[in-house]
């Protein structure tokens, strides 16, 4: 049976350092799964600061908002990832166990603390997942059959932009989309180009001509 993973991704709430710490998190267990005590892997980003910690988790029964909070029950270690920008692809099973299996210097973390979820605690924050979702959405319906030497194009961009992330050590680059999705742009090669993340956020949903 393939180990299943919690995974936990924070910008906001501070790093889990030892057991006992409690953090929260925007997907709850699954069905059956309410008590069970699961591998986690939680990162932390911070600019260009990625730390991983790897512990196990159980769902408290309590929740904070729209949120579910976690106690960490064992608490393994925690890895410096600076310079990897994978955490994106999370969805990735052979990622998550590539870095469940990692061997790193775990990191000295005896002076930080960990907030208490009520401290921290952001409402709200799902909008980030709501545009995640129409955006997915909107790249299935607006994704053309593609040859198969577009979608090697395709593949060579998103390639190039990992390249270039992986040299600056963090996410400075973005493929966007030219026409952008919203105002009905398709996901096709010759709508995509490579620009940096500024560049990205400054232009948002808007059609630059």
């Amino acid at each position: 049976m393939a180990l299943k993973f919690r995974v936990i991704q924070s910008n906001d709430r501070g790093l889990i350092t030892k057991q006992g710490d409690r953090t929260y998190a925007r997907r709850g267990p699954a069905k059956s799964e309410e008590a069970l005590e699961l591998p986690t892997l939680f990162i932390w980003v911070s600019r260009k600061d990625r730390y991983l910690a790897r512990c196990w988790t159980q769902w408290t029964g309590e929740r904070l908002g729209d949120d579910f909070i976690y106690d960490v029950s064992r608490f393994r270690d925690v890895i410096d990832l600076h310079g990897d920008t994978r955490y994106h692809q999370w969805c990735s099973k052979q990622l998550r166990l590539e870095l469940w299996a990692m061997q790193q210097p775990a990191l000295d973390l005896t002076e930080v603390s960990c907030p208490v979820p009520e401290a921290v605690y952001e409402a709200n924050r799902h909008k980030t997942a709501a545009y995640l979702k129409r955006r997915k959405q909107r790249l299935e319906v607006q994704t053309p059959r593609l040859t198969k030497a577009e979608q090697e194009r395709i593949q060579r961009l998103y390639e190039q932009r990992d390249r270039l992330n992986e040299a600056s050590g963090c996410i400075e680059y973005h493929v966007d989309h030219i026409i952008p999705l919203a105002k009905g742009g398709m996901h096709h090669p010759g709508n995509l180009q490579l620009i940096t993340a500024a560049e990205n956020m400054r232009k948002g949903a808007k059609l630059v001509l």
